[in-house]
């Protein structure tokens, strides 16, 4: 298993953490490791390029109920600077899909997107969390 330095502790109490990382890196040409603090300490992103679509998993950092774009900030867990960093730095990157790791029963799973799109929602979401907020 590997996941972020800053939950080695809690993911080692469920599995073994064979390797952690904190900092932004590729695991081969194709697949991009990307730390995106603020819904936890250690919320990472994946960008993977397929060939055909770069795909984006937010694991939680973005989800969309509804067909909206949204952050989870948790009350005592989330930290709203660094996740307000996170967002501006995933606003910097190509992606045409975007995979939360959560879908609620009956919602899309994923959803297509392009740059421009991309940067209006996530740009939503910032002035959301720069007003308080939590998504």
């Amino acid at each position: 298993m590997h996941c972020h330095d800053e939950e080695a502790g809690s993911v080692s109490e469920t599995c073994n953490v064979d390797e952690t990382f904190s900092e932004r890196h590729h695991l081969d040409d194709d697949f991009e490791v990307i730390p995106t603090p603020g819904h936890t300490s250690g919320a990472t992103a994946f960008l993977w390029n397929t060939g055909q679509h770069r795909v984006l998993f937010t694991g939680d950092t973005i989800f969309f109920p509804g067909g909206e774009w949204v952050a989870a900030v948790l009350d005592g867990v989330s930290d709203r600077e660094r996740y307000i960093e996170s967002l501006e730095s995933v606003r910097t990157l190509e992606f045409d899909v975007v995979v939360p790791s959560v879908a609620a029963a009956g919602q899309p799973y994923y959803s297509f997107t392009d740059r421009a799109e991309a940067g209006r929602r996530i740009g939503a979401i910032l002035d959301r969390l720069r007003l308080g907020e939590n998504g």
